[in-house]
Order: C-alpha cells, then structure tokens, then sequence
C-alpha cells in the first residue's frame, strides 16, 4: 500500500516564505483529492494529452516534498489531477464572498506557484548586508613608526 506524504516540517521548508506557501496550497489540492498515490497522479496525467505539461512520480513527490518546479505546466498538470480528483473545481471562485474580481482555485495555484519561484529558494528572511572588504593596500593603517605627514 502506497504511504502517503506528509507535509514537511518548517524546519525543512520554513514558515512565512513564498515556498511554503506554495508546498501549503499544493497540500490543500493534495489533500481535497483524498492522498492519491503517486503513480495514480501520474497515470491521471498520462491519459490526459490536451495537458501542456507532464510530471512523473518523482516529480510529484519533489513538489510535495517542498521544491519548486521551474514550468508552470507541470504545476498546472498536477494541480489539474488533484482537482480532477477532488470536489474541487478550478474554475471556482476561492472567494466567494468578496467583493472584488473574481479569483478562480487556479488562480490561487498560480499565483502561488509565481511568487515561490521568484523567491530566493535559500532565504529564510531578511539577511544582513555584507560589509564590502577594502582591498586597497594603501587605504589599511600605517604599520611602521614613520608619518606620512610633513614636520611642520
């Protein structure tokens, strides 16, 4: 019986980066389409040839294990797997009580998917600026006893 995967801990993916934010709305689709087995996934996405995009077991277990795909196709194969297998439409609004234009479940992936990948995949928050290294041998002290300024 094939095991199902759990979310990765913050530790492995950390909290409040656009990575896990993205690993989270996967993990909501995965979730909604009842744990699938990898191989089903790939197999749903194997008979489906109108997809773009396709993705093989291991690159399913990489996107759920916290990596980022580079192509939205293959994002978009998947998540369109879980939908197929969930009650889940991706054409539905998230939000179907705002106020605003509508934003459909695919939406939510996508702009997901967008704002992982351009995150730093090794920023876990706000890094200190390196202090620039002064390599100009004449800007560095005196390390003898004469002055370079005239006696008077």
């Amino acid at each position: 019986m094939p095991r199902i995967i759990r979310m990765p801990r913050p530790d492995v993916v950390p909290a409040g980066t656009k990575r896990r934010e993205f690993l989270e709305e996967m993990f909501l689709l995965y979730r909604a389409s009842g744990s699938p087995a990898l191989r089903e996934i790939e197999e749903w996405i194997r008979a489906n040839d109108e997809l773009k995009g396709s993705a093989s077991t291991e690159t399913i277990r990489r996107i759920l294990r916290g990596h980022v795909p580079p192509r939205w196709h293959t994002v978009e194969a998947i998540a369109l797997a879980f939908y197929a297998m969930s009650n889940m439409k991706p054409d539905a609004e998230r939000y179907p009580d705002s106020m605003g234009d509508p934003f459909t479940n695919m939406d939510a992936t996508r702009r997901a998917w967008a704002e992982a990948i351009e995150e730093d995949p090794d920023a876990t928050g706000p890094q200190p600026r390196r202090q620039a290294r002064n390599e100009d041998p004449w800007a560095q002290p005196a390390t003898s006893g004469f002055d370079d300024e005239p006696p008077f």
